[in-house]
């Protein structure tokens, strides 16, 4: 496979991606009936589902829901197509995505758990087998203001999830306010709801700064100090250091997320720690996919926690080397392939596979390296592609993007036609277009 022939395919399935991403937004055509609770949900005009397809844990998962974290990210590949449109309508198009976007999500922050309790009778809609999968009524009383910004996700009609999750979750409005500055900085016009949220999301980050929470899987019993949410708390504070109420407050909770961050790394193993108050033998149980998530989406311009910091460069050949290991797919592998990158190497979530994100964010922190490396460039660019060109190994012929690819045989598992897969995909292409025009 040559140079030419993969970036002539990373062309076209960017453009299916782009078509199968749009499916997830506004999806306002699609019913889902969750008839065991007694719910039908209608998606709403801005919302973003993590997945269209209908599932109910048999044996795919249900994501039929708005989760503020991957609508933030799908939202940012779309501030990117608004900044790339060639015309003036497809401009448009992008634009009004982000717009109703940024209505839905300041709605969302608007609801309040003790009203929609009064008006909801959840428990008696649902049958009697399956209460034991809903939240306690006292969780609703409490969810307004921060209570309510730390939830993961919502419904994809604008309402509470009532179903039990590991819950709080911090790094959701930080990087849906770093959503907000993608589309600032694409020349997305500026409004009293955009604003608010964004305003809204850099002082709640301020508030909630390097506290501990659930992690960027939402594991259950994971209330810790993450990597992935510091670093993406500590770069909404950077990238928007403009719009933070008060300069001080940001300024000491800057300062406490890089304390925090510094103190992940693990002098003995030479790795970021995912989890900062975690112990291990070897670096392969400390090490996460997220850390590459959370460095490319972050995306800090030099130093610490940076793309060119040794330590990331050293944590993802640690990934690198234990997914090589670990994953039956990535054995014996051709020349010009790299690893396809699962999340750690405890993880069993529908077998603990290897995700197409993470592999992708591997790719992107490459082709982000070779933005600044001068005459090297080449090199990480071809690293870069190599990952595509596992990417593409293992993308069915049809275009569609799972969640997970199986360790085992290569072939899709988990959730079918996730809206983050296509997003992360369309955004890593951006990233390789960049490099390639940097280096030329």
């Amino acid at each position: 496979m040559t140079t030419a022939d993969l970036a002539e395919w990373i062309a076209d399935h960017s453009y299916r991606c782009t078509n199968a991403m749009e499916r997830g937004i506004s999806a306002t055509h699609l019913i889902r009936r969750r008839e065991v609770f007694g719910q039908v949900v209608t998606p709403s005009v801005g919302s973003v589902l993590a997945s269209p397809v209908i599932a109910d844990w048999d044996p795919e998962p249900d994501y039929f829901f708005h989760w503020v974290r991957d609508s933030a990210i799908v939202m940012r590949a779309v501030a990117g197509l608004m900044g790339d449109a060639a015309g003036l309508a497809e401009r448009g198009r992008w634009c009004r995505h982000f717009e109703n976007f940024v209505a839905f999500s300041w709605g969302l922050s608007r609801l309040d758990g003790a009203r929609w309790l009064a008006r909801t009778p959840y428990r008696r809609s649902t049958r009697r087998g399956y209460r034991r999968f809903l939240r306690g009524e006292g969780e609703f009383r409490r969810l307004q203001g921060d209570k309510l910004l730390g939830e993961p996700r919502f419904n994809a009609d604008g309402s509470l999830d009532f179903l039990r999750w590991s819950r709080p979750q911090y790094d959701g409005p930080a990087l849906r306010a770093l959503a907000c500055l993608d589309f600032l900085a694409a020349g997305g016009p500026v409004s009293d709801a955009l604003t608010g949220l964004l305003r809204q999301d850099i002082d709640f980050t301020v508030r909630t700064a390097d506290k501990p929470c659930i992690g960027p899987w939402e594991e259950a019993g994971e209330n810790a100090h993450h990597y992935h949410v510091g670093l993406a708390q500590l770069g909404a504070l950077v990238h928007g250091r403009a719009w933070a109420a008060d300069e001080a407050p940001r300024s000491k909770a800057e300062h406490r997320l890089r304390a925090g961050l510094d103190a992940h790394w693990h002098d003995g193993h030479g790795v970021y720690a995912a989890i900062r108050e975690a112990t291990a033998e070897s670096a392969d149980d400390l090490i996460d996919s997220a850390v590459l998530l959370a460095v490319l989406d972050t995306d800090l311009p030099n130093g610490p926690h940076s793309a060119g910091d040794p330590r990331v460069q050293a944590t993802q050949a640690a990934l690198e080397a234990m997914f090589a290991r670990e994953f039956p797919i990535n054995h014996a592998l051709p020349p010009g392939r790299a690893p396809a990158l699962g999340r750690s190497r405890g993880d069993r979530y529908f077998g603990g596979g290897a995700w197409y994100p993470t592999t992708l964010a591997a790719a992107g922190l490459c082709y982000r390296l070779a933005q600044t490396a001068g005459n090297g460039g080449g090199a990480h660019i071809a690293r870069g592609d190599a990952f595509m060109a596992t990417v593409r190994a293992l993308t069915p012929a049809d275009g569609a993007m799972s969640e997970q690819i199986d360790r085992q045989t290569g072939l899709p598992t988990s959730a079918r036609h996730l809206t983050w897969s296509y997003a992360a995909f369309i955004t890593t292409a951006r990233r390789r277009a960049k490099a390639v025009g940097a280096k030329g």
